[in-house]
Formats: C-alpha cells, sequence, structure tokens
C-alpha cells in the first residue's frame, strides 16, 4: 500500500483507491407489514457490513444494536428482509 500524506507536504500526492473488499456497504433490515395489528412495516435497523463481511447495526433512532458476523446472520436472525443501499461495496 502506497503512502498517505495527511499533512499537506505531499501537494497532489495519489490516494491509494481500496479494494472492493476493503470497503464497508451500507444496508437496511426491513420488517414485514403485520396489518392485524396495524403496522405497515418498514426499517428496523441500519447497518454496515466491513471489510471482511462482519456486520454492525443501529437503530433507526441511531443507537447501538448489536455486532455480527455478517448481515445476512442478522436478518436471518431477526426474521428481517437485507436491502443494500449501496449498489456495490464502495460505490
Amino acid at each position: 500500500m502506497r503512502t498517505v500524506y495527511h499533512d499537506g507536504d505531499a501537494e497532489g500526492a495519489a490516494v491509494p483507491r481500496l479494494r472492493r473488499e476493503e470497503r464497508a456497504r451500507l444496508f437496511a433490515l426491513l420488517r414485514d407489514a403485520d396489518e392485524e395489528c396495524g403496522d405497515h412495516g418498514g426499517v428496523e435497523l441500519y447497518g454496515v457490513e466491513l471489510p471482511g463481511g462482519s456486520a454492525a447495526t443501529i437503530t433507526v433512532n441511531g443507537r447501538p444494536h448489536g455486532s455480527w458476523t455478517s448481515c445476512e446472520r442478522v436478518a436471518d436472525r431477526l426474521g428481517l428482509h437485507l436491502v443494500w443501499l449501496d449498489p456495490e461495496p464502495g460505490f
């Protein structure tokens, strides 16, 4: 990996581009509507898939929720639907 300069001594220095697998990716976890209870469904949690595949989630109010081995794991464990907010990692 190339050196990254933060103090302005290297004007015009190239910033290294991260490979796709080294970038974080945002997602949302949605719950199904339950018309009998008057629940219209919606976003239950927001999260980020970290480099390496682990994930962290927060509530819709921004409070920490948990850390997981993968975003698929949290969706499966909580019975929610995974929706990617980034089309591809890092974009």
